[in-house]
C-alpha cells in the first residue's frame, strides 16, 4: 500500500513540476518582445490543452467505433470535448486569436456540471453500480441540475439563482464523491476486481493530489484575508491551472483501464478459441475412434466362423493402428507357448510377446493392458488355459509410441474381441453338441428351417421372374427391333423408365428381405412402410392401426413382429381373395400384440394351428413361440381369417 501511494504521489509531483516549469517559462517575457507576443506566450499552454483535449476526444471516439461494446470510450470522448470547451471558456483574452468573444457569466458552470455528470456516470459504469437505486438517484439529480443550470443561462437568470445552483452543484459533487468512495471501498474487498479497482483508485488519488492544492490555497488565502506568498514564483506556478493536468491524468488512467480490458478480452477470446479448437480436435479423434470401432463391430457381426472372425480382427486392427504392426496372440498358460496370427512368422516378435506375457504373474482381465518398450498388449479374454491378446508392435523392433486415444481404443477393442471370442467358442461348442445329438432329436426343426428357406427362395425367384425379368425382357425386345443409330427420344425415355422400374423392383425385393431401418427406427415404422407399398399393388382395402409402444422392444422381437406381419400381408395378397383387411399392432400392459382379420375365402382350422400343413401360418406360430409368445387363429371356409399374436415384452439392451 505504501509503495502504491509513493508511486501515485511521485507521479503527481512530477505533473506539478512540469506544470510549474511550463508556466514559469511562459510568464517570463523574452528580451525585446512585444506585448502581443507576451500575450501569446502567456496563453500558449491554454491553446495547446484546448487542441490536445479535442484530439484525445477524437481518439477515444475512434476506439469506441472499433470497440462499441466498451461504452467507457464514449464517455471519455465526451468528457474530453467538454474539457476542451471549459478551457476555452476560461481563457482570458480570447479576442486576441479568435476575434471578439462575448463574456457570458456563469457559462463555465454549465460545462463543469456536464463534465461532473459524465464523470460520475463513467465511475458508476466502471464500478458496475449504475443500476443501484442510490447511484441512479444521484445521477438523475445531477442530470436535472445540469439541465436547470443550462435553462437559467439561456433565460438570463439573476445572480442569486446561480448562487443557489452553484451551492446545489457543490453539495451533489461532494455527496456523490462520498458515495463513490464508499462503493469503491466495498468493491475493493473482492479479489477478482482488486487489480482494476486499484488502477481506478490510483487515477482518482492522482487527480486529487494534482487538483486540490490550488483550491485549498485559494480557500486559505480567503480565510487569512491576504496572499500566502511563496519564496519563489516557480512554486506558485506549480499550483496554477492544474485542472487540465489533473483531468488529463485521470483520462489517461481510465484509457489505460479500458485498454487493459480490451487486451484481457483478446486473451480470453484467444484462450476460448484454443479451448474450442482443442475440444474439436479431441471430438474429431473420438468420432474417428468410434467410427473405426463401429466398423470393427460391423465386420465381426458379418462373420460366422472363428477363422473368418480372426481374419476380420487382424484386418481391422492393421487398418486402425497404422503404421504399427498388429497381430493376434494366443497364449497357452500351461506351457507358456505363443501362437501369432497375422504375422510373417517372425521368431523375434514371438519371443518378445512370450517374454512380455510370462513376466506377468497374474491373469489379466479383458480390457487390461501390458505395456512393454516395443509393444502394447491388450487382454482379450480366452477359454480355459488359452488366453487371447491383441498386440500393437513396432515394425522395426524399436520402441512403440501410441497416443492416449489409440491406447484407449486398443483396450476397448480388446473388450469387444473378448465378448465375440467367448460367443464364437460357445456357439461352436453348441453346434458340435447339436451335431452329436442329431440322431436323438426330432427332425421337425430342421425340416421347418429347410421349408422356410425354400419358401423364401421360391418367393424371391417368383418376384424376380414376374417383375424384374419381364421388365428387362421388354427392354431387350425394344433394343432388338430398333436399328442402331435410329433411336428417337421417346424410345430412349421408355428404356430409361424401364431401367428405373427394374431398379425399383430390385430395391423393393431387397427391402422386403431385410429392411435397413428395422433396427434403427423399430418395427412399427417398418410395418407402416410395408403397408404403404402393399396398398399400391393390392386389390383389397388395407386398414392399419398402430398403438404407441411404452418401451422399445428388443431387436429379436422387432424382427419377429415385422416378419409375422410381412407373412400375414403376403398371405392376404396371394391367397385370401379378400376385399378388406385390417391390421393392428401395439402394446397392452406388459405384452405386445398383433391382430389380423380379413373377409376372404378362409380355410378349415379344425386342426391344431402349430401342426397345420399350411407352411406360412405354421412359420408364424414357430416365430411367435420362439420368443415365448402365444398365437390363436380362427377361420372357416368363406368367412375369412382372424389371427391374434401376443408376446411378453423383452426390453432392448
Amino acid at each position: 500500500m505504501l509503495r502504491f501511494l509513493a508511486k501515485v504521489t511521485g507521479a503527481a509531483f512530477l505533473l506539478l513540476g512540469i506544470n510549474g516549469s511550463i508556466n514559469f517559462s511562459l510568464m517570463k517575457p523574452p528580451t525585446g518582445g512585444t506585448d502581443v507576443m507576451d500575450q501569446v506566450r502567456a496563453h500558449l499552454d491554454d491553446a495547446v490543452f484546448v487542441v490536445l483535449f479535442i484530439f484525445i476526444a477524437v481518439v477515444f471516439w475512434a476506439m469506441f467505433a472499433v470497440l462499441p461494446q466498451e461504452r467507457g470510450y464514449l464517455y471519455l470522448g465526451v468528457i474530453s470535448l467538454l474539457t476542451s470547451l471549459q478551457l476555452f471558456w476560461d481563457w482570458d483574452g480570447k479576442s486576441l486569436l479568435f476575434g471578439p468573444f462575448p463574456d457570458i457569466p456563469n457559462g463555465s458552470l454549465v460545462i463543469k456540471s456536464g463534465i461532473v455528470f459524465l464523470l460520475f456516470s463513467l465511475v458508476a459504469y466502471l464500478l458496475g453500480t449504475a443500476k443501484r437505486l442510490l447511484t441512479r438517484a444521484f445521477l438523475q439529480a445531477e442530470a436535472v441540475l445540469w439541465a436547470a443550470i443550462a435553462a437559467a443561462l439561456l433565460l438570463s437568470a439573476g445572480e442569486a439563482a446561480f448562487k443557489v445552483l452553484s451551492w446545489l452543484f457543490l453539495v451533489l459533487v461532494f455527496s456523490n464523491m462520498a458515495l463513490c468512495i464508499a462503493q469503491f471501498l466495498a468493491l475493493l474487498r473482492r479479489k477478482e476486481q482488486q487489480a482494476e479497482l486499484r488502477r481506478i483508485g490510483a487515477g482518482f488519488v492522482l487527480f486529487a493530489i494534482v487538483l486540490l492544492p490550488d483550491p485549498l490555497k485559494d480557500l486559505l488565502e480567503a480565510i487569512e484575508g491576504h496572499p500566502l506568498g511563496y519564496e519563489r514564483a516557480y512554486w506558485e506556478q506549480c499550483l496554477e491551472d492544474t485542472f487540465a493536468w489533473a483531468l488529463l491524468s485521470l483520462l489517461s488512467v481510465f484509457g489505460a483501464v479500458f485498454f487493459h480490458r480490451f487486451v484481457q478480452t483478446l486473451r480470453d477470446n484467444r484462450a476460448v478459441n484454443e479451448e474450442l479448437r482443442s475440444k474439436n480436435a479431441a471430438l474429431e479423434q473420438e468420432v474417428d475412434t468410434r467410427q473405426r470401432l463401429d466398423s470393427l463391430l460391423s465386420a465381426m457381426l458379418r462373420t460366422y466362423r472363428v477363422a473368418d472372425w480372426e481374419n476380420c480382427v487382424i484386418r481391422e486392427g492393421r487398418r486402425f493402428f497404422q503404421p504399427h504392426a498388429f497381430v493376434l496372440a494366443k497364449y497357452d498358460e500351461t506351457d507358456g507357448s505363443v501362437e501369432l496370427e497375422g504375422t510373417d512368422g517372425s521368431v523375434r516378435l514371438e519371443e518378445e510377446v512370450g517374454q512380455a506375457l510370462q513376466s506377468r504373474r497374474t491373469r489379466l482381465s479383458a480390457g487390461e493392458a501390458i505395456i512393454a518398450p516395443s509393444m502394447v498388449l491388450g487382454a482379450a479374454g480366452g477359454m480355459g488355459e488359452s488366453r487371447l491378446f491383441l498386440a500393437v508392435c513396432s515394425r522395426d523392433g524399436g520402441p512403440v509410441s501410441m497416443e492416449e486415444r489409440d491406447r484407449f481404443a486398443l483396450l476397448l477393442m480388446s473388450k469387444y474381441v473378448s465378448i465375440f471370442y467367448e460367443y464364437f467358442e460357445l456357439l461352436e461348442g453348441q453346434l458340435k453338441e447339436m451335431e452329436q445329438r442329431q440322431a436323438d432329436r426330432a427332425p421337425w426343426l430342421s425340416k421347418l428351417f429347410l421349408q422356410m428357406a425354400e419358401k423364401e427362395r421360391k418367393r424371391l425367384a417368383s418376384d424376380l421372374h414376374d417383375e424384374v425379368l419381364q421388365e428387362l425382357l421388354h427392354l431387350r425386345r425394344l433394343l432388338d427391333r430398333t436399328p442402331s443409330g435410329q433411336w428417337v427420344q421417346e424410345e430412349k425415355e421408355q428404356i430409361r423408365l424401364g431401367l428405373d422400374n427394374a431398379e425399383f423392383m430390385i430395391r423393393e425385393t431387397c427391402r422386403e428381405l431385410m429392411p435397413s431401418f428395422l433396427s434403427d427406427q423399430g418395427a412399427l415404422h417398418a410395418i407402416s412402410k410395408l403397408v404403404e407399398r402393399t396398398r399400391l399393388r393390392a386389390d383389397f382395402q388395407l386398414e392399419f392401426r398402430s398403438l404407441p409402444l411404452a418401451v422399445s422392444p428388443s431387436d429379436e422381437q422387432n424382427t419377429v413382429i415385422y416378419r409375422v406381419v410381412q407373412e400375414l400381408i403376403h398371405n392376404a395378397v396371394k391367397h385370401s381373395e379378400a376385399d378388406r383387411v385390417t391390421l393392428e399392432v401395439g402394446q397392452e400392459e406388459e405384452a405386445l400384440f398383433i391382430r389380423y382379420a380379413d373377409d376372404g375365402k378362409g380355410m378349415d382350422s379344425g386342426r391344431d394351428f402349430s401342426s397345420t400343413n399350411r407352411f406360412g401360418l405354421r412359420g408364424i406360430a414357430e416365430r411367435i413361440q420362439m420368443i415365448g409368445g402365444e398365437v390363436s387363429m380362427h377361420s372357416e371356409p368363406g368367412k375369412g381369417l382372424k389371427v391374434w399374436c401376443s408376446m411378453p415384452i423383452r426390453y432392448s439392451s
